[in-house]
């Protein structure tokens, strides 16, 4: 790395050791705010998906999905059947899980570094628990409000990734496994598989707990960050710079405070955003932006994970702009459209400390994972059908 970053870096931290050794109680405070956080949401939202998805790629399964869903992903993302897995569960069940299964897949070497650099700048997401269970539900205390921005949400991450495929390389050309070759084909590796089922599960709750871990690290980190600045006062002046730069757009000073403390954590940003006294259009827009760009505490997160990998932090910072972009303005168009004219109102009918622990966050995380699954399948029934049509209309 430059030394200009590392250095900057360097002063962020001793600054952060500064705050620590001056206000040691607001320090405890926020870190076991960050620490509730991640055992009571982001643990049962985060772990069935990581073992689940650890043990699909070890049993060979996630190449009968590459087999069968090349019809789909080649045309339309430019990225080989087996993406379909990480955009899947990436899609449901939330940041890092698409980092951490395309960087599986590298490791694997069934996907290029190219198409590993495309395929985690679309494939981490806002989880569907958070978005409509913390957000909808628990901020606004309306589900429409929680289905619009997670509609838009992944709309634009999807067009994200259609956009990079069209700027890629010309898909090269495929072969449509037959499906009763592709389960052959699985069935020989799994022959050939030396390892017990004991070791392959325990391999996928190791690697799974250790991500998670690495995870609460972060989040613990930039909740005392996001405390300190705003605690000495740094948040304000952002606060300040960003209400002069949206004033076209009527973004009041409580709505860019939000989005000041959203860069850094979306959670408390979202929640800062939810309880102003603003427009709910407003409101919308700025909790789609900062989910857009999804905070630094993520992106920090995503870029440790595929530390070593060829993967840009400019191509991902980019990938989280048009991201953004195209996120407020969906959320617009189907606010304007949808449901304005049925004039839903939030609510703060839950305190707002109780918001993200208002549900069942495991009985979530198990129906967000089924659902993964269920399109997966989907998916499959769509390529073989796209198969016979093509095989009997030559």
């Amino acid at each position: 790395m430059k030394p200009f970053p590392l250095m900057l870096f360097l002063i962020i931290i001793l600054i952060l050791a500064i705050f620590m050794a001056i206000n040691p109680q607001q320090t405890v405070q926020a870190a076991a705010s960050g620490f509730q956080l991640w055992y009571q949401v982001l643990v049962p939202a985060l772990l069935p998906f990581f073992i689940v998805a650890d043990l699909l790629v070890s049993l060979h399964f996630v190449n009968l999905i590459g087999a069968l869903l090349e019809p789909i992903m080649r045309p339309v993302f430019r990225l080989p059947g087996c993406s379909a897995l990480v955009i899947a569960m990436g899609f449901t069940s939330g940041f890092p899980m698409g980092a951490v299964l395309s960087r599986r897949l590298l490791e694997e070497k069934l996907i290029t570094p190219q198409e590993t650099e495309r395929l985690v700048s679309f494939t981490n997401n806002s989880s569907p628990l958070f978005i409509i269970g913390a957000i909808g539900v628990g901020m606004f205390s309306s589900a429409p409000l929680g289905y619009l921005l997670a509609v838009s949400h992944y709309a634009a991450n999807l067009a994200v990734g259609f956009i990079w495929g069209r700027m890629s390389s010309p898909a090269r050309p495929f072969a449509a496994a037959h499906p009763r070759q592709a389960l052959q084909n699985l069935w020989n590796q799994l022959r050939s598989e030396n390892k017990s089922i004991g070791e392959l599960l325990g391999s996928a709750v190791n690697t799974s707990i250790k991500n998670l871990l690495a995870i609460a690290g972060f989040v613990v980190l930039f909740s005392v960050m996001t405390r300190m600045f705003t605690v000495w006062g740094i948040m304000d002046y952002l606060a300040h710079f960003l209400t002069w730069v949206l004033s076209s757009i009527n973004f009041s000073y409580p709505v860019c405070f939000g989005i000041g403390i959203g860069l850094f954590e979306i959670t408390l940003g979202s929640k800062t955003i939810a309880a102003t006294g603003d427009p709910v259009l407003i409101k919308l827009l700025a909790v789609s932006i900062i989910m857009g760009f999804s905070g630094f505490s993520i992106i920090a997160q995503v870029m440790s994970i595929v530390a070593g990998l060829p993967v840009r932090l400019s191509f991902y910072l980019w990938s989280r702009f048009i991201q953004l972009t195209f996120s407020a303005l969906i959320t617009w168009i189907g606010y304007k459209a949808v449901l304005e004219p049925l004039q839903i109102v939030p609510s703060l009918a839950i305190p707002a400390y109780r918001v993200l622990y208002a549900f069942d966050a495991w009985s979530f995380a198990i129906c967000s994972l089924v659902a993964g699954l269920v399109l997966i399948a989907a998916l499959m029934m769509i390529s073989l059908i796209m198969q016979t049509r093509g095989s009997t209309h030559p």
